[in-house]
């Protein structure tokens, strides 16, 4: 009887909160996942937030090829946006995984991103970078969090960048595996 209390009292929080739905939702998105419908100062802002990762990107090793930290970072941004349309994202994260758990959304938690986020990263067939799966926190049912890491071709995958796009609810946020908050770890390539 009390777990069905808190079960309630979580659907009725999440119904009050369901204002929240992200504005990605307009049912419509293209295929390639094209940029969000912005004009004037947002497009602006989203061009600067891909040259931005590019030059993060690129930054990783000398010899990397500007073009395809172009299009890692290009990928990286969009695709989150498109997922957390497709997701039918209500934010914060934390309140949509809740919906997940809960079975009243099919996909969202954070391993849902570095999944989906991973396969349309690995389609670039990347010659100059690396992917790894981070994990931070292995095994807590609660802190556990998953991330796409990246890092120039032959590089450890402390020397990555993290492309998160769940944190933020899908506005990609990247950082430097040493620099997160998050105790990152690469899970091996076999348990992927």
């Amino acid at each position: 009887m009390q777990t069905k209390f808190k079960y309630s009292i979580l659907l009725l929080i999440g119904i009050l909160l369901s204002s929240c739905v992200s504005g990605h939702q307009n049912g419509q998105t293209p295929p390639e996942y094209d940029a969000p419908a912005a004009a004037g100062r947002e497009a602006a802002v989203y061009r600067e937030k891909i040259a931005s990762l590019q030059n993060d990107l690129a930054k990783l090793n000398g010899q990397t090829n500007i073009v395809e930290a172009e299009q890692v970072a290009q990928t990286a941004i969009r695709y989150s946006s498109y997922l957390a349309e497709e997701y039918e994202l209500v934010r914060p994260a934390v309140l949509h995984n809740v919906l997940v758990r809960m079975g009243l959304k099919d996909r969202g938690l954070c391993y849902h991103w570095t999944t989906d986020l991973m396969k349309q990263l690995e389609l670039l067939q990347l010659k100059s970078y690396q992917l790894y799966w981070g994990v931070a926190h292995r095994g807590s049912e609660l802190r556990e969090h998953n991330s796409v890491v990246v890092a120039a071709k032959g590089r450890r995958f402390e020397e990555g960048i993290v492309l998160d796009p769940w944190r933020n609810s899908g506005e990609l946020y990247w950082a430097p595996v040493k620099g997160d908050r998050y105790p990152w770890q690469a899970r091996p390539r076999n348990e992927w």
